[in-house]
């Protein structure tokens, strides 16, 4: 195999990951997206933190970044339901401890239920469309970085 094909092969695959990896990144904010957006007109119900933790994030540099996990307890039609209401950002130590603050037991915020599915909660910081929608068009972006980059390798072969 020519050494300039081996490269445009490689690079071609290149591609198609970056398209790929851009419609799976697509898919799952547009899900979070079609969720923010349904949460708008579910019922607000108060809901109070059951557990609380902060630590550093896993896989990362040591004190580099951390994170907070919650979970949240709710009750809907005399049933009590349990949910993660942890925070989705990961970042700084300073980051973490404001969220682990405002997320102390016993605390209670407010959550959004589904009134079609009372086991479907989400807390009400999460109702924010900044975050889905990032990822969002990251996702189109790779999607048409890839597809562009693909295109031009095929219109200009491996020579």
């Amino acid at each position: 195999m020519p050494p300039k094909l081996a490269g445009w092969i490689v690079l071609f695959v290149m591609m198609l990951a970056l398209v790929a990896a851009g419609a799976w990144l697509g898919v799952k904010s547009a899900t979070g997206l079609l969720t923010v957006y349904r949460s708008h007109a579910w019922d607000s119900v108060p809901c109070v933190v059951t557990s609380s933790t902060i630590s550093p994030a896993r896989q990362s540099v040591p004190n580099l970044t951390w994170m907070v996990k919650a979970m949240c307890t709710y009750q809907k039609g005399g049933q009590y339901y349990s949910f993660n209401c942890s925070p989705h950002a990961v970042g700084s130590k300073d980051l973490a401890q404001s969220q682990y603050a405002s997320l102390q037991i016993n605390s209670v915020h407010g959550c959004y239920v589904n009134p079609k599915n009372s086991s479907e909660a989400l807390y009400g910081e999460d109702q924010s469309f900044l975050l889905p929608l990032l990822f969002f068009g990251i996702g189109a972006t790779f999607i048409v970085l890839g597809g562009s980059g693909a295109k031009f390798l095929i219109r200009n072969g491996a020579s």
